[in-house]
């Protein structure tokens, strides 16, 4: 049985779904995303949870500029789905949720820091702070905080052996304060960077399907893997392990398809082998 997180807060975790439909419904004044059977196996119950937090988060930032995707990850025994409500905009007039990013586990792999690092990587906070149009987290805020108090501390203490004015001293001190928080800034933010690229590049251990670009076959491979789930529900028998092997198997080869070659007859293959095994259950 799938579920799905959305971390608002490092160690909490919100169960949601996602999908996608042609028109809006609507809950009050606001717009309500509705999620796709096809793609998620969870209840519109969860999908509401799910779209309620990020609507939440919406709310509080007072502002739709910025570069904030509003996001729900949802978690597979196979990988996990990233869904994005669009811009604040589009998805408040549309109603669509997109499912943007596939990320397909290697099978047989137990390191659960690799996967928490991949499903992390995958869901993006919205900002803590905006100042000037410019979404700032936690981890930048933190950054600037210690960036600005060593900058301040450096240049105050390097213009006090130089023995200069008082009022020298202030302004140089304020001067690094600035400088340090820009810094810290920067430096926070290249960090996070990295750590995301760093889990989501290794093709050894997971392989990334952006939904925009992927072939159709590949969404009736991920349709059928969503049936069969369904249907197995939380069956932990023999059987039932193994066809969820069969399925995150058929997942990640067709997840290497879709990513080396242009020839996509393997994945239509893949779709179809998956999707007679679901009728057959």
């Amino acid at each position: 049985m799938s579920r799905a997180i959305v971390w608002h807060d490092l160690g909490s975790e919100v169960i949601s779904a996602s999908g996608e439909v042609d028109r809006p419904t609507y809950h009050g004044d606001q717009a309500r995303m509705n999620r796709s059977e096809q793609l998620s196996t969870l209840s519109e119950r969860e999908w509401v949870a799910a779209w309620d937090k990020e609507q939440e988060s919406l709310d509080l930032l007072k502002s739709r500029r910025g570069s904030w995707l509003p996001n729900v990850v949802e978690v597979r025994h196979w990988g996990a789905l990233r869904w994005t409500t669009g811009r604040p905009g589009h998805a408040s007039s549309s109603g669509q949720a997109v499912a943007e990013t596939f990320a397909v586990l290697r099978p047989g792999l137990a390191d659960k820091t690799v996967q928490n690092d991949v499903l992390e990587a995958l869901r993006e906070r919205p900002p803590a702070r905006r100042i000037l149009g410019f979404g700032f987290r936690e981890y930048h805020i933190r950054g600037a905080a210690l960036g600005a108090v060593a900058g301040g501390v450096v240049a105050a203490a390097a213009a006090a052996i130089a023995r200069l004015d008082s009022v020298v001293v202030l302004l140089v001190a304020l001067a690094g304060l600035g400088i340090g928080l820009v810094i810290g800034t920067a430096i926070v933010h290249a960090q996070d960077r990295r750590a995301r690229k760093k889990a989501l590049s290794d093709s050894s251990r997971v392989r990334i399907v952006t939904g925009r670009f992927a072939p159709d076959h590949w969404f009736a491979l991920v349709a059928a893997a969503t049936t069969i789930s369904g249907r197995l529900g939380n069956d932990q028998s023999d059987i039932a392990r193994q066809t969820r092997d069969d399925v995150h198997q058929a997942l990640w080869e067709g997840a290497g398809v879709v990513l080396t070659s242009s020839d996509h007859t393997g994945i239509e293959v893949l779709a179809e082998r998956m999707q007679r095994l679901a009728a057959s259950i």
